[in-house]
Order: C-alpha cells, then sequence, then structure tokens
C-alpha cells in the first residue's frame, strides 16, 4: 500500500488530525516559507503524535551544516529521518547514516535529463540497502513546496528497473491533492506520496477533511477504519 506524508505540519492540532487521517508521517519544515516552524515549536509537536507515524525533519544541509545548533535540537527531540535541501545533500547521506539518521534525497524533475540525472546520483550510494527519494517539480528558485505537478508518466517503473532495483523507495511530491492523488499513483506507483498546499485551508493550516479525503483516496476505505 502506498504511504502519505502530510508535509508542512506546524501545529500540535494539525499533527494529530493528520495522524488520525492515516498519514504514515508528517514533515517538518525547517528550511523556509509559511511552514517553516523552530525546534521549539517542534517539540511541542512531536509528543501529539501517535505511535507508528513518523516526523521527518526538512533541512536544507548547506545552511545547517553537521553540528549546528538545529542537528542537535533534532537529535534531541529523537527525529530520525531527515528530509534533505540544498546543493551538498548528496555530501551528507554517508555521514548521516553514520550517525543513525535515515536520509532522504530531493531530486527536482527536468524532463530533458531525467532519469539519466537520478541514476548518476544513486550510484553514489552503493553500499546502501535503500535509499528514499523525493521527486518534485523544478523551480529555478523554490528548493520545493511549489504545488506544481509534473508529468507522472515520467516515473514510469519500467524506465526506473535499472536504477537501484528493489531498494530505490519514490517519494512524489509537487501540487497533489485528494482529487488527483489516486490518478498519480496509478500511474506513477510510488512508493509514498507527500502532500502539503493540497490539504491546507491556508499556508500552514491544515484542514482535517482534505487529509481524510487525501489519504482515503490513496489508500482506500481500508484506510478510515
Amino acid at each position: 500500500m502506498t504511504r502519505v506524508k502530510i508535509c508542512g505540519i506546524t501545529s500540535p492540532e494539525d499533527a494529530t488530525q493528520a495522524a488520525h487521517a492515516g498519514a504514515d508521517a508528517i514533515g517538518l519544515n525547517f528550511v523556509a516559507g509559511p511552514r517553516k516552524i523552530t525546534p521549539e515549536s517542534a517539540a511541542a509537536i512531536i509528543p501529539a503524535l501517535p505511535p507508528f507515524c513518523t516526523p521527518v525533519a526538512l533541512i536544507n544541509v548547506d545552511v545547517n551544516p553537521l553540528g549546528d545548533e538545529l542537528w542537535n535540537a533534532i537529535a534531541q527531540l529523537g527525529i530520525r529521518t531527515l528530509q534533505l535541501y540544498g546543493d551538498e545533500q548528496d555530501e551528507v547521506v554517508i555521514p548521516l547514516v553514520r550517525e543513525g539518521f535515515i536520509p532522504i534525497l530531493v531530486h527536482r524533475i527536468v524532463p530533458d535529463a531525467f532519469p539519466g540525472d537520478l541514476e548518476t546520483r544513486i550510484n553514489r550510494f552503493d553500499s546502501m540497502a535503500s535509499l528514499g527519494v523525493v521527486v518534485d517539480t523544478h523551480d529555478p528558485v523554490q528548493l520545493g513546496g511549489t504545488g506544481q505537478t509534473f508529468d507522472w508518466n515520467i516515473l514510469d517503473p519500467a524506465r526506473l528497473e535499472h536504477i537501484a532495483p528493489c531498494r530505490l523507495h519514490v517519494i512524489l511530491a509537487g501540487g497533489l491533492n485528494p482529487s488527483n492523488v489516486a490518478a498519480a499513483v496509478r500511474i506513477a506507483k510510488p512508493w509514498a506520496v507527500d502532500v502539503s498546499s493540497g490539504v491546507e485551508d491556508s499556508p500552514g493550516r491544515k484542514c482535517a477533511e482534505r487529509m481524510q479525503a487525501f489519504v482515503h483516496a490513496v489508500k482506500g476505505p481500508a484506510a478510515m477504519a
């Protein structure tokens, strides 16, 4: 079954509602934009999560190098899964694994270069048994959270089967919402989907009904039982 991450959580209430809607993970944005939170806010959000709903920290490794205050706070909060942004994200993957973190790369889709550009990146991590990659819409300015889709057919599993078979876990992001996510899952067959603005009333404020509709569209009636 396709997993669901609801990103850009900014309050304990939204975290609780996301988990109750059936989300497998939530995203805590330490990068930029209206959904960016502080470690203090994260410290209030994480205790609201029930078991088996994983917190994922979004970090810009160009701005927050290993060992600074944010990294220490993430460790103290018990966050082990990190979604990496920035030009240097590849360089910090292996050190993070050695420290016990689970790094997730972010790969922005440039149709003319894909999937060769992703294969080049993945080949750097032959020693890793499993690697998660968020595929998102390319934007020359924004690191992520554009709210724009791309052609999901580009992720046809037949095109990707030669890239680290059985260990590459594709997480589809970019412009997903309750109305289009079922089609996205059917076409791209991702390991997981990642949504933020598509389940909001306003930037940073999630809508419980939209989160429920999104999870239902991905997982079906069993997710709402």
